[in-house]
């Protein structure tokens, strides 16, 4: 084929493909495809190179009922992480007053200390 007459190929194609975005703007691409270049069925999908399939672009073939327990499934997941993160974020809260009050303990017997120079602490051995 002559580099003339691929550039026509790709120029009527293109031409084609802003029609349809025209009437249909949110069309799926690989619906775009079969309209200008027919049912794609071989082992790749025309422009999108090898290894991308039409069922790749289609998505999968899941029913509705399973799509809907999938839905419900992950909705519980979700609903058991939350509570999860819930009593995580609690705890470190816990643990965040307990911190502050041992600093404010440390800092009390710091300054107890340096106001008693001939107190020793209680790990002393003397």
């Amino acid at each position: 084929m002559a580099i003339r007459q691929i550039w026509q190929l790709f120029s009527s194609r293109l031409a084609q493909i802003e029609e349809i975005l025209k009437v249909e703007p949110s069309l799926p691409s690989i619906e775009i495809v079969e309209k200008c270049c027919g049912p794609q069925t071989r082992s790749h999908v025309f422009g999108f190179g090898g290894g991308v399939k039409a069922k790749d672009m289609r998505g999968g073939t899941s029913s509705k009922t399973e799509l809907l327990s999938q839905l419900r499934s992950t909705q519980e997941e979700n609903k058991s992480l939350n509570e999860k993160n819930k009593s995580l974020n609690d705890r470190l809260s816990t643990l965040e007053d307990e911190m502050k009050e041992i600093r404010k303990m440390q800092e009390f017997f710091a300054t107890q200390q340096s106001y008693n120079p001939h107190m020793t602490s209680p790990a002393s051995t003397e």
